[in-house]
Formats: C-alpha cells, sequence, structure tokens
C-alpha cells in the first residue's frame, strides 16, 4: 500500500499562525521534505518535533521528486513544506504533487498561512475576482511580455517580488500598465509590517529612493473601463485652449490625457504649439 504526501503551509511571519492540523501532520509524518532544511529544523524545534529531514528546492526538485515518490510507494507518510507559505506556490513543490497524484498516491494539501490574500486585502483595492501570478520573469523583455498580457485584464493583479528588484518591477508597471493605484505590502504578519498604497508613479519614486526590504507583494488596480476619447482632430484644440490659459507644455498635455489621449501623444502636441523639440530643444 502506498503512503500519503501531506502539503504543510508554513507561517510566513509570525509562528502562531501554524495550525493545529499543521502541527498534527508534522508529528505523524515519517519525513519531511523542505525547501531549506535548516529554516524548517528551526520551525520543528520549535514545535518540540524530531522528523528525518531531507531537502527539495528548486535546483533538485526533479532528483529528490522521485526519492519523494520512492517513499510514498514503500509506504511512508511524506510531509512537504517551503520556507513559507505553501509549497508548490511560487515555491518548489508542485512537481512532486503531481508526480504522486499521476501515481495515484493520496495527497492531502492542508490549508494555512500565505501572503496573497493579506495582501490583497491590505491593498485597499477591490480583492475580487483578482489574479495571482507570483513571480514576473527576472528578464526585462520577458517580464514587459507578461505585463502586456494581462494589461487588458479588468480585476486586480497581485504578484510577488524581491527587494533588489522592486524598482525596475514598479517601472516596467508604471510603463506597461499606466499609472494605476496599486500597494505595495510587505512583511506580513510579522514586526516591520507595511502596506503603502499609492499610484505606481509614486511607488517608482518611493521605491527608488527608498532601501526596501523583506518579502514583498506587489497589488495593482484592473484595466479602468474604457473612456470616450475625443477625435484625433480635437487634441490641437485641446492643447491650444490649456496654453492660452497659461498651462506649460506639462499641465495641457495632463489635461489631455484625462481626456483619453495617451501620455505621448499629448505631450508631443504640447511641446509642438509651445514651440519646444521633445529632445528640450
Amino acid at each position: 500500500m502506498s503512503g500519503r504526501l501531506i502539503v504543510v503551509p508554513t507561517p510566513i511571519g509570525n509562528l502562531g499562525d501554524i495550525t493545529l492540523r499543521a502541527i498534527e501532520s508534522l508529528r505523524s509524518a515519517d519525513i519531511v521534505y523542505a525547501e531549506d532544511t535548516r529554516r524548517t529544523q528551526a520551525l520543528l524545534h520549535h514545535l518540540g518535533i524530531r522528523k528525518p529531514l531531507r531537502s527539495l528546492f528548486l535546483a533538485n526538485e526533479r532528483e529528490r521528486g522521485r526519492e519523494a515518490v520512492a517513499d510514498l510507494e514503500a509506504g511512508r507518510t511524506v510531509a512537504l513544506v517551503s520556507d513559507a507559505g505553501t509549497p508548490g506556490i511560487s515555491d518548489p513543490g508542485a512537481g512532486l504533487v503531481q508526480d504522486a497524484l499521476a501515481q495515484g498516491i493520496q495527497v492531502d494539501v492542508l490549508p494555512g498561512p500565505q501572503a496573497i490574500l493579506p495582501a490583497l486585502l491590505l491593498s485597499g483595492l477591490t480583492p475580487s475576482p483578482f489574479t495571482f501570478f507570483g513571480f514576473l520573469p527576472r528578464a526585462r523583455a520577458q517580464r514587459r511580455a507578461a505585463l502586456a498580457d494581462l494589461r487588458p485584464l479588468p480585476w486586480t493583479l497581485v504578484f510577488y517580488e524581491a527587494p533588489h528588484r522592486l524598482p525596475a518591477m514598479l517601472a516596467d508597471l508604471l510603463d506597461v500598465l499606466g499609472d494605476r493605484p496599486a500597494a505595495v505590502v510587505r512583511e506580513i504578519s510579522k514586526l516591520h509590517e507595511e502596506s503603502r498604497r499609492a499610484h505606481l508613479s509614486e511607488l517608482v519614486a518611493w521605491s527608488a529612493a527608498e532601501s526596501v526590504r523583506g518579502e514583498i507583494a506587489v497589488v495593482v488596480d484592473g484595466q479602468p473601463p474604457e473612456v470616450d476619447r475625443p477625435a484625433p482632430e480635437d487634441l490641437p484644440a485641446i492643447i491650444q485652449a490649456a496654453l492660452a490659459e497659461g498651462l506649460g507644455p506639462s499641465a495641457a498635455a495632463k489635461i489631455a490625457r484625462e481626456r483619453g489621449y495617451a501620455r505621448g501623444e499629448a505631450y508631443r502636441e504640447a511641446l509642438r504649439q509651445a514651440g519646444r523639440r521633445p529632445d528640450g530643444g
């Protein structure tokens, strides 16, 4: 008879967030496969549990997954944990779950701590429906391509990001999605938890000026409804009227953007009428 695979979520910050069922599952397991055995050993020590540990992380997931399936086929109860949250959700483990299911092995997935829903609610944006993407690609071209696919979606978007990549990621969000309401939520359930809510342009400036640390979730508003856009031939008249009131090119372009024109299109027309070149000449 084959064993049982138990996917055990672990706290993302506060150790008090672990569930009674998670503790009992760790106690009943014959072996624990963990993303980082050192961190899991500290958690087990805190809970007063001693179990054999094996690492299962991104680089060895396929090899260790085969070992775990062999343990399961031998009748052992295997617990799978990641450093924090639910294994397989932006963390290693999904491959093992799929392999176990394909072999007809019993799989139990416990509910428990995760960052997605707290970040979504703390953002202050519409919580449902939403799309969870996880980590965007590290390469800029691939990241922007993924964002272009997400741009038309009318519902809230949730991402994870590493601190050192946050400024570049926010800049691409602004450039590809436009200046939408958003939030950076970090260190959920930890001592220095913070939720910063603003438009993407403000968050870009903040992340460039601050050294942001910790585990980060970024929540972005969905695509706003289409607005009636004035005919292209109306743009010069809109800019002309704004400049006639004594506004500068940037302010005049902002008025046009509020009427539905693209940022670059409005700004170029404002510069043209003000007698300036886009390069500042």
